[in-house]
């Protein structure tokens, strides 16, 4: 029997997890829910915070558990983070949220964040403790990055630039 195996299974059994919360921020599209499927099964404790402004069909179709809310209340998304561990922040090209997302971050208990967007990064993002800036462009898949920073032990990188 394979030891790893007997373990999460006794585990599974007495309800414990060996992964700790990932908690997604600002899923947009299609797209996202792939990526969210792909991180909900690999983490198996999926959070996500999905803006109150996104159509109830795409709400339906996101995977995990979900808090839904106003993406432009700090307290709103740093109140939803509560227990999570890896906290993934989607900016894309919404330079408006940094702000928000800043004070998010500041306001919850996170252990490590994930930064995607298309912008340059400032130096008030990329001074935070544990925070990777990963920067991409349109045509940049991140989805293979996230799932891999989301699922090590610990990251060395401040800034990942896909482009």
């Amino acid at each position: 029997i394979n030891k790893k195996n007997y373990w999460f299974k006794l585990f599974s059994i007495f309800g414990y997890s060996l992964t700790m919360p990932a908690y997604f921020i600002n899923p947009v599209d299609d797209e996202h829910i792939d990526l969210l499927n792909r991180l909900n099964k690999q983490n198996q404790d999926l959070r996500v915070f999905i803006s109150d402004k996104n159509s109830k069909d795409f709400t339906n179709k996101v995977p995990g558990k979900k808090a839904i809310g106003d993406i432009t209340d700090d307290s709103h998304i740093s109140t939803a983070s509560e227990g999570a561990y890896c906290g993934i922040f989607f900016e894309g090209n919404s330079i408006q949220l940094r702000d928000i997302f800043l004070n998010a971050i500041k306001n919850s208990n996170l252990q490590r964040i994930l930064w995607i967007s298309q912008e340059e990064p400032v130096n008030n993002i990329l001074e935070i403790e544990n925070l990777t800036y990963i920067k991409y462009s349109d045509k940049q898949n991140y989805f293979d990055t996230v799932l891999n920073l989301e699922g090590i032990e610990q990251i060395n990188e401040k800034f990942i630039d896909l482009n």
